[in-house]
Order: C-alpha cells, then structure tokens, then sequence
C-alpha cells in the first residue's frame, strides 16, 4: 500500500484515534487511511518494529502518529499505553479495536492452552480496550468505537471453532456497548470482514497459529 499526504480538511480532521493491532495488515492499512483523512493516530502493538515502520509512513505523508508498545492482553499495559497517548496527543474520540488473531486446527485437537491464549487476544483484549474507552470517552463528550468481528461470527467454519466463538463474543461486546453508552454519545460499530490477504490471512492456510494481525 501507498501512502498519501494528510488531507487538512479529511472527514477525519480533528479527531485523535487509537488503533490496537496497527502496526501490519488491515491495522496498518486503516492507521494510513485514519491519518490520511486528517486524524492523529496512536497504535498500540506488541510488534515494535512493524509499529514504528507503519507511524514512519504516517509522518513522511505528513500526518500525525505515534506508537505505544502494548500487550492487549495485559490490563496495565493498556492502560499504560492509554496515558501515554493521552499526554502526546490529548483526549481521543475514535478507538478502532482491532488486535486479534487465529488457531486453525480441528476442535478435539485444540487444547485449554490454545483456548485461553486465542480467548485472551481476542476477547479479553476487546474487553480491557473497551472497558479504558468507555470512561474516558464517556468523560470527553463521547466518540466512536470499532470493534473487527468477522464474518465467522455469523457462519461457521470448520478448523475454526474457538475463532468463530470468539468473533460471536466481540461482536455481541459491540451491540451491548452501543445500547449501553448510548446516552453517553458513544457510537459503536463492528465490521465483519471475510478473507483477506495479509500475513495473518496466509498463515491461517499454511500454519495452525499465526500472530497478531
């Protein structure tokens, strides 16, 4: 992917977004586009290197990032990062929560070790993200919130059973949150994509653990 110059005038202008699981792939892709329309962006990954690389495209465009070493997994370390990116770029209103990952192997193969890792990336770390920017949106005059489900969370897909289960939990977690927090001016949405071709989606084909997307 390309990368293009800020737009001052971007549907996004002057709006601070958090992006967990920036750093490669659709995180990537979304932080240039986030930056392109006009926002700030704060990326929260476990991969350093990749985070650093993706806020590097970001400022040679002449936009506005910065990367915060963060295991989702870990409620200190969000919110860590959380403050981190509080004091560099002030109150945020958008958190597209993305980090998430993928086990493809049989159900009666997968064992509570895989179960609680993949359950952890995808789930807790959805729910530590929320739970921080419910607050502090909630104190900031409300904002939005993304959440990446997938489409495995409405259909099934063989190899994939604690995935999907997980997908079904974030997607739930997103039809509560935008009832709940509501009246709070807080908007949330979850976006359901298939297939699509990033080095978490060919390791799903060619390995039976891949990292964070």
């Amino acid at each position: 992917m390309t990368n293009s110059v800020k737009t001052p005038n971007g549907r996004l202008a002057g709006k601070v977004a958090v992006i967990t699981g920036g750093a490669t792939g659709m995180g990537r892709a979304t932080a240039l586009a986030f930056a392109e329309e006009g926002a700030k962006v704060s990326i929260f990954d476990i991969q350093g290197g990749e985070g650093q690389k993706t806020v590097d495209m970001i400022r040679d465009a002449g936009g506005e990032a910065a990367f915060f070493h963060a295991d989702v997994t870990k409620d200190a370390e969000i919110n860590q990062a959380f403050d981190d990116a509080l004091e560099t770029f002030g109150p945020y209103n958008v958190l597209f929560n993305h980090a998430g990952t993928i086990i493809v192997k049989p159900l009666h193969e997968t064992t509570e070790d895989e179960y609680d890792w993949l359950m952890d990336v995808n789930v807790k770390s959805a729910f530590l993200t929320c739970r921080r920017a419910v607050k502090d949106m909630s104190a900031n005059g409300g904002g939005s919130i993304v959440i990446t489900s997938s489409i495995a969370a409405e259909l099934g897909y063989a190899l994939e059973s604690v995935y999907c289960m997980s997908k079904g939990a974030v997607l739930q977690l997103a039809r509560t949150i935008s009832t709940e927090y509501r009246d709070s001016g807080i908007r949330c949405n979850a976006v359901c994509p298939g297939f699509v071709e990033t080095a978490l989606c060919v390791g799903r084909v060619f390995g039976s653990k891949c990292g964070l997307n």
